[in-house]
């Protein structure tokens, strides 16, 4: 990483972008058009704007004339911190340490922005793209992307390519697909009051548990979905697989008061064959009899429905950025599916062929404490989208 690379990805991590309070959008934007500008991009902004709430999306195009247009899909939002004093390094400061890189975003997905913009940069010093480059640096993906790749896929912009990357998936394997993503919450109701008279009231805790144990059985329900893409290397199955997940419970004020509701949140990851609203009936009608099992009053709202999406693999672009890795990095990397989601869908929903890439290795605590990125991660994304760029025509 040069000088100018680190600046910008230094300048950009210090920003906080969390998804759920949605500051530094518009700062953080303009920093990253500042540094498209000076990579020798042409630039476009295009904010959606969203309940008052700045949510600028970056469209920086490298234009060589060429028939053929590659969109480069990357996302400035993270996801939040948590308890910042947890972290061993302040979570928004650049730290590079022994070939890391560290800092919240650093490699979901700061780094692979300045991986795109940098590789471009490379490709206009250099006069060898044989493709257009239109590199897509939007907020909004950590939830759903809607304000973000869809504003600028089914907007007024409405971008439009030959093929797609997704910059925002991992260097051990080229990625030709990804999970999709339900998220919701369910409630539980019981009757607030006073803890030194339990027997007066409904204590919401306690009814939610022999609820969430017949839930829970919901795991190996979606266990047994099989998909027909390969699961990434060092996964438990052969194939991707359906998932469920309880990741948040919130109940109670005080010690001395008997809660009057529970909320369970919950993560249901899809397979790219699936239809995310099957699932979610699916999801509704086992919430249904676990309510009629345990006679707990309790209620379900969706959160988020973000379809899965795969490709197909003997499209030649897919075949030749696969060869270009093989190439590049390791002549034995395979092609697999994601096992996170990420907004690739909006490009196959237009019919546009489309595969991921970049620094997200499993051991980079992205969504953690101390997320890192490996420097080597970096230049190898880098250089793999220089090369792809050289050879697609």
């Amino acid at each position: 990483m040069d000088k100018w690379e680190e600046q910008f990805l230094r300048e950009i991590v210090e920003l906080d972008t969390n998804s759920d309070e949605k500051k530094n959008y518009a700062v953080c934007a303009e920093v990253i058009k500042k540094y498209c500008q000076e990579a020798g991009l042409e630039v476009e902004v295009f904010d959606s704007m969203h309940d008052g709430t700045p949510q600028p999306n970056v469209v920086a195009t490298l234009d060589t004339g060429a028939k053929k247009t590659v969109l480069l899909c990357t996302h400035y939002d993270v996801v939040p911190a948590g308890e910042t004093d947890e972290w061993k390094r302040p979570p928004f400061e650049l730290i590079i340490e022994k070939g890391k890189a560290f800092g919240r975003g650093v490699s979901d997905n700061k780094g692979n922005i300045v991986a795109a913009v940098s590789s471009a940069k490379e490709l206009i010093k250099k006069g060898t793209s044989k493709v257009n480059y239109k590199i897509l640096i939007s907020p909004n993906e950590e939830v759903g992307g809607t304000w973000g790749i869809d504003y600028l896929m089914n907007g007024p912009p409405k971008i439009r390519g030959d093929f797609g990357i997704v910059v925002d998936s991992g260097p051990e394997y080229v990625s030709i697909g990804a999970s999709g993503v339900i998220a919701g919450t369910m409630t539980v109701r019981g009757l607030q009051g006073h803890a030194g008279y339990p027997f007066k009231f409904a204590n919401a805790i306690h009814l939610s548990i022999p609820l969430l144990q017949v839930m829970v059985d919901y795991e190996d329900v979606r266990r047994k979905v099989e998909s027909k893409f390969p699961a990434p290397p060092g996964s438990p199955h052969r194939t991707l697989w359906g998932r469920f997940s309880m990741t948040v419970y919130n109940a109670g004020s005080k010690t001395n008061t008997i809660p009057g509701k529970a909320e369970i949140s919950f993560d249901c990851r899809t397979i790219p064959e699936e239809d995310v609203e099957d699932v979610a009936k699916n999801i509704e009608d086992f919430f249904k009899k676990a309510k009629e099992e345990t006679c707990v009053e309790a209620s379900l709202e969706f959160k988020t429905k973000h379809a899965g999406w795969g490709t197909d693999t003997e499209n030649k672009y897919v075949r030749l950025f696969h060869d270009t890795v093989k190439e590049v990095v390791n002549p034995e990397i395979p092609i697999c599916g994601d096992l996170g989601g990420n907004d690739g869908h909006y490009f196959i929903s237009h019919g546009i062929p489309t595969v991921c890439y970049g620094t997200l290795r499993d051991d980079n605590n992205y969504h953690g404490l101390d997320e890192f990125m490996h420097l080597e991660d970096f230049e190898k994304t880098k250089k793999v989208l220089i090369r792809f760029a050289e050879v697609c025509d």
